[in-house]
């Protein structure tokens, strides 16, 4: 019986010794907007579809010859973002350089809420000359700079880019002039 008039005893005093910490330093009061540090912006990642039809790790084949419903080259990426709710700007480059560096496609790829965005772009056959192999670059970021610089996003290292190379043959050009480089 003794423990427990100590043990009611402890406690009430430390319920006091709280009570009192707690009314001695007060409540405060925010007079000023409190300043969060801004979301940071991660840098978007493109990696190919697992079931892609070009792959990124190899050298794609089109002969321009065969019967086919759409003459695209289909793109099947992922685009890994964390940045859940950033829409993605992108631009698609066709053998530049030494070409004009001037995206033949640019658009948007929209958030979808989740880390990974399937997307799907595509490349006319009636851009692939044939009897070579054509480089195409996909460069996405959070936002471009501008036009003068394409490549160039408007913040610092939020981008990456994927390239793909293809060899396209027909009828007539049946041999591959001068290999990818």
């Amino acid at each position: 019986m003794a423990f427990a008039s100590k043990l009611h005893g402890m406690l009430y005093f430390a319920t006091r010794v709280a009570v009192l910490a707690l009314a001695s330093n007060g409540g405060c009061i925010a007079t000023s907007p409190v300043e969060f540090d801004p979301a940071q912006s991660f840098p978007p990642s493109v990696v190919s579809e697992p079931t892609a039809e070009f792959p990124l790790n190899r050298i794609g084949q089109i002969n321009l010859d065969d019967p086919v419903e759409n003459p695209e080259m289909p793109l099947q990426i992922r685009v890994r973002d964390p940045n859940l709710d950033q829409t993605l700007d992108y631009r698609l480059f066709l053998d530049s350089p030494p070409a004009p560096d001037v995206p033949f496609t640019s658009g948007e790829i929209p958030p979808s809420g989740f880390l990974e965005r399937p997307t799907d772009l595509f490349v006319p056959y009636d851009l692939l000359s044939p009897g070579e192999c054509h480089r195409i670059e996909l460069v996405v970021v959070g936002e471009f700079d501008s036009f003068v610089e394409p490549r160039r996003p408007a913040e610092e290292g939020d981008f990456d880019n994927a390239t793909w190379w293809v060899r396209v043959t027909d009828a007539d050009n049946p041999v591959i002039l001068q290999e990818c480089r």
